[in-house]
């Protein structure tokens, strides 16, 4: 755990000096990630909703407008300089700097949670309890007023991948990105690849308890993944 609090520290950091850069760097490669994602998320006015690591605003900026004065929107992030940006993009949202495995919410505070480019920065060993704790955070069903659980959407940095894409016994080949991202001394990655590698992160979610789990690859600037699920 020390050691990874630690990366945590240094992504923080790193973040925080590129985030005067970051936002132009990283908008064109995201944009079709983010775009699709955003049509899957399909987020309705009034609804409360999550931005977990909200990097430079612009996402969480599209999401306000979309939301409209009757919803909520809250964001987070653990780069003081990241949310800095986002508050000039955004000056009526409501930021809080914030670890992601530790959530500053009460249970089943919102509608729909979203997260994009996160967890190509995770460890694998922290996926699952990083998706338990964003399952907590969502609305739980509701069998007298018929509506399902809150919704999760994840846009992350990824690979095509099949069926059994991301677990052990899959046996498929690395890329030369997480070659070189395995062999690189962990204080270094957050400023060598900004922490992140090609991630499928279908079976954590999975196995963080959400149902309904779909997944989608889009190749296009940045090749990614969009998951949807719900709790």
């Amino acid at each position: 755990m020390i050691e990874a609090r630690g990366r945590r520290r240094a992504l923080a950091r790193a973040y925080n000096l590129f985030s005067f850069l970051y936002g132009r760097a990283a908008a064109g490669l995201e944009r079709e990630g983010v775009n699709r994602g955003l049509q899957r998320a399909a987020v309705e006015p009034g609804e409360r909703v999550l931005e977990v690591a909200v990097g430079t605003g612009l996402v969480h900026k599209r999401l306000a407008r979309r939301l409209g004065r009757s919803g909520l929107l809250v964001g987070v992030d653990l780069a003081p300089r990241m949310l800095a940006v986002t508050r000039r993009q955004v000056p009526e949202g409501r930021l809080a700097r914030a670890d992601a495995l530790r959530l500053p919410f009460a249970d089943a505070s919102f509608d729909l949670l979203w997260a994009s480019y996160l967890l190509d920065l995770i460890p694998a060993e922290e996926m699952t309890p990083l998706l338990r704790e964003f399952r907590r955070v969502l609305r739980a069903p509701s069998t007298t007023l018929g509506t399902g659980g809150g919704r999760l959407v994840l846009v992350n940095f990824s690979k095509n991948g099949g069926p059994n894409a991301g677990s052990p016994e899959s046996g498929e080949r690395l890329t030369g990105w997480e070659r070189a991202y395995r062999v690189t001394p962990t204080v270094l990655v957050p400023y060598l690849f900004g922490g992140c590698r090609p991630v499928l992160a279908e079976p954590f979610v999975r196995a963080a308890g959400f149902a309904e789990v779909e997944r989608e690859f889009v190749s296009g600037g940045l090749d990614s993944e969009i998951i949807t699920a719900r709790k």
